[in-house]
């Protein structure tokens, strides 16, 4: 029977070559979409999946009120929690403390040196997390207070080959964090491919304890890290309503709270709004698989669409073979055989593609994605194309067959108004999906090019930005005094952090007339150079800038608009206060600029006036003049940096950085939006195409009968452009909710107007209409004394 089968789709393939093209063509680019998107969504959810314990595995965050009605989360916590989670909590299995080396640090033999990434971390490190060692003992590689661990590159690349690492010493240096000291190598790791973090190097937290400021230890001062270790059976609603208040039990005017969140949640759901979890990436993995399951979908319409439409062709075969004796289910089974088969002829087909797109793709998307050929994919594409095959040809093999034979052969075929309904339902489906899809681009990259666009309140434009390490710890103000001295270096200064985040934070600060809720108040706060203001174009609202003061004075500071306004400053300039120090006196107030990105609102801020903790060196260029003021700022990096290359980046790439996952979005919309269309209009095209058949005697008669050609082109369009319109005026509101449920994650965002919507809507009519206009031209314009002569 299902050789039999087969002989009958090859035949009909034969017969019927420009529907089975469409077919082939939707549903392959659609199952090439499925595939891709598959890969990508694969490769984010397996994120962080590796650990061993990956149920048990948490993450210690706090939550702090901001003094503006909501809560900040942070993934910081104080050095003292560690022990007092090891001793006091005995839902704690083990705990794990880690310190971010901010920026690269300098990794040094006697010979070589590489800039690299790295942290401290407590000694059970490797136990806790499921990072393979590949030589070195878990128990004792971090023990010693000056042990270490390397990557299995850096060890290739320091020693040519890992093994030869261990035990040897290496120099670690870095600016921000005054680290300079030996290190002995006890281990060398090797990262999972599906790891979210990626670093060169661990070094014992005993060390970074050992070096920090005594007086910097306290509940109050929140530096590292946490994670943790719960043991089997723990609820975490009840430990976390539990664990809430620890804080506050070891100090009690600090407010923050402790919340335990899961470790392997970190990389989808890195987003917090008001102390939850809210969005991040996990957004566009369930959009991108809706968009592609709604893909095939419409190319399951098409086949749908196009094999009822055709149903007179084939209605008569099935009739005689009722008569012959063919039972329904037989003939059910056949065109379900018919539509399994194509949809396995366009899985391999789409298989090829994407074998032969995927280093594209990865390019795209800015992973290393692979398509490996292996059970478990075999078994995916078969029950992808089963899937697929059946739902496609359920409708048509039920629908076609329910017809009585007496009927059919009489040449009869009882064409119901609710098929007719369901079919055009279902082309409005299409142009719904891909109306949606265009409004979903337009409305990102609108977005994108507002973030891109949009007053920051400095200048990124032509500012390069430095890493200060090796030969620039020591001597960062000489060689920015160098700098200054190039001609086409307008300005040079340094900071602590980068731009696009002022990582350190407090609360608890005092000052005249202070109201008790202002009390809680958070703020953003970095040391930066005396120039900085003047480098960065930031403008002052009242008071003076750093110029000419002295780096480490202790009586200065300068804030933002918004500290003042929330603070309840009046007259801020004089006014001294009690923040990051006591005594100091505000000098200047600085209109507010962004450090974030667009999703958070612009907080209360600080600028403190040192050269301790600084770890970025920003020099802005003269426009037009960039290329030979960079070859001379290169030339005086190596001067100060033997051997190391001139590493920098362009402070308006670092900002485009914070909207990578945007930008990569916005890419893949637009291909899948332009495949949605194309799809949609490869099955408009088909019905068109037959209905133009079917009505060329009813055109020719109205012709005789006087109607114009023009007439003629409008009666065969109207129908289908009539569809996308009823897709417009269903698909629009929707769209308008989607696109501001989207927005809303934005602090700042563009304002939704109405010609966005109606322009993607008329984009998609106009593309309808160019569709239908050939068919329908073309039958208008046909001869009626041959059209009738066929008959």
């Amino acid at each position: 029977m299902l050789k039999n089968h087969i002989k009958l789709f090859l035949r009909n393939i034969s017969r019927d070559k420009s529907t089975f093209f469409i077919n082939l063509v939707g549903l392959t680019s659609s199952l090439t979409c499925v595939l891709l998107v598959f890969l990508w969504v694969k490769d984010e959810v397996v994120k962080d999946q590796f650990h061993a314990n990956k149920e048990q595995l948490y993450q210690v965050f706090r939550h702090v009120p901001n003094g503006q009605g909501s809560l900040n989360t942070y993934t910081s916590n104080s050095s003292l929690m560690l022990k007092a989670l090891q001793q006091e909590v005995p839902e704690v299995e083990q705990a794990v403390a880690i310190f971010r080396i901010n920026g690269n640090a300098m990794l040094q033999t006697e010979d070589k040196k590489l800039a690299s990434i790295g942290f401290f971390a407590s000694e059970d490190y490797f136990k806790l997390f499921s990072i393979p060692l590949i030589e070195g003992n878990t128990n004792e590689v971090l023990r010693d207070v000056n042990s270490m661990a390397i990557s299995k590159r850096m060890a290739e690349n320091l020693f040519g080959q890992e093994s030869f690492a261990i035990g040897k010493s290496l120099i670690v240096k870095n600016g921000e964090d005054g680290l300079e000291d030996v290190f002995t190598i006890n281990g060398i790791f090797e990262i999972p491919k599906n790891s979210s973090e990626n670093f060169d190097f661990v070094l014992s937290y005993k060390k970074f304890l050992q070096k920090r400021d005594s007086r910097d230890i306290h509940w109050g001062s929140n530096s590292s890290r946490v994670y943790a270790l719960l043991k089997t059976g723990v609820g975490i609603e009840s430990f976390n309503s539990k664990i809430k208040d620890f804080i506050k039990t070891k100090d009690s005017e600090n407010q923050a709270s402790v919340f335990f969140g899961l470790y392997a949640d970190n990389y989808l759901k890195n987003r917090f709004v008001n102390g939850k979890r809210s969005g991040g990436r996990i957004t566009y993995v369930i959009l991108l698989s809706i968009v592609a399951l709604f893909i095939l979908t419409i190319a399951c319409i098409n086949f749908m669409n196009l094999s009822t439409a055709r149903a007179s062709k084939r209605i008569k075969e099935i009739g005689v073979k009722k008569v012959v004796g063919a039972e329904r289910n037989s003939l059910v089974l056949q065109f379900l055989t018919e539509s399994v088969l194509l949809a396995f002829f366009s899985m391999i087909l789409a298989y090829l593609t994407v074998a032969l797109i995927l280093p594209w793709f990865s390019d795209v998307t800015g992973k290393q994605l692979e398509f490996p050929f292996n059970i478990s994919l075999i078994l995916l594409i078969t029950g992808i194309a089963v899937v697929t095959g059946l739902v496609s040809g359920s409708y048509p093999a039920f629908y076609l067959t329910k017809f009585k034979a007496i009927s059919v052969l009489k040449g009869k075929l009882p064409i119901s108004h609710g098929n007719r309904l369901v079919r055009k339902g279902l082309v409005i489906f299409q142009f719904s999906i891909s109306i949606l899809l265009i409004v979903a681009v337009s409305v990102i990259y609108m977005q994108l090019d507002f973030i891109q666009s949009k007053n920051l309140g400095y200048n990124k434009d032509n500012i390069i930005a430095i890493e200060r390490q090796d030969g620039l710890v020591n001597n960062m103000e000489t060689f920015l005094q160098e700098a200054r001295m190039i001609p086409g270096v307008v300005n040079a200064s340094y900071m602590q952090g980068d731009m696009t985040n002022f990582s350190n934070s407090s609360s608890n600060h005092r000052w005249p007339g202070q109201s008790e809720e202002s009390k809680k108040l958070t703020f953003r706060h970095a040391h930066v150079g005396p120039n900085f203001i003047e480098t960065m174009g930031i403008e002052m609202k009242e008071g003076r800038s750093y110029v000419n003061e002295v780096p480490n004075n202790n009586s200065k500071i300068i804030l933002n608009e918004t500290a003042v306004k929330l603070m309840g400053l009046e007259n801020p300039i004089g006014t001294v206060i009690d923040m990051r120090g006591p005594n100091r006196e505000i000098i200047g107030v600085v209109k507010d600029f962004n450090i974030q990105s667009l999703y958070e609102e612009i907080t209360p801020m600080a600028l403190v006036c040192r050269s301790e903790w600084i770890s970025t060196l920003l020099i802005k260029i003269k426009a037009g003049e960039e290329k030979k003021t960079i070859t001379a700022l290169t030339q005086l990096f190596e001067k100060f940096n033997p051997g190391l290359p001139f590493d920098f980046d362009f402070l308006d790439s670092q900002y485009e950085q914070l909207y990578l996952a945007e930008q990569r979005v916005a890419s893949l919309s637009k291909y899948l939006a332009g495949l949605a269309i194309l799809i949609s209009c490869l099955g408009l095209f088909g019905l068109v195409t037959f209905t133009a058949q079917l009505r060329k005697r009813e055109v020719s008669i109205r012709k005789v009968l006087g109607q114009t050609t023009s007439q003629a082109f409008i009666m065969l369009s109207s129908e289908f452009i009539k569809l996308v319109v009823a897709a417009m005026v269903v698909t629009l509101p929707i769209a308008y909710l989607l696109a501001n449920d989207w927005l809303s994650d934005f602090a700042y965002r563009i304002p939704l107007r109405i010609w966005y919507f109606l322009g993607a809507g008329c984009a998609a009519l106009l593309i309808a209409m160019f569709t239908v206009a050939g068919q329908s031209l073309l039958t208008a314009n046909s001869s009626p004394a041959k059209a009738l002569r066929q008959e």
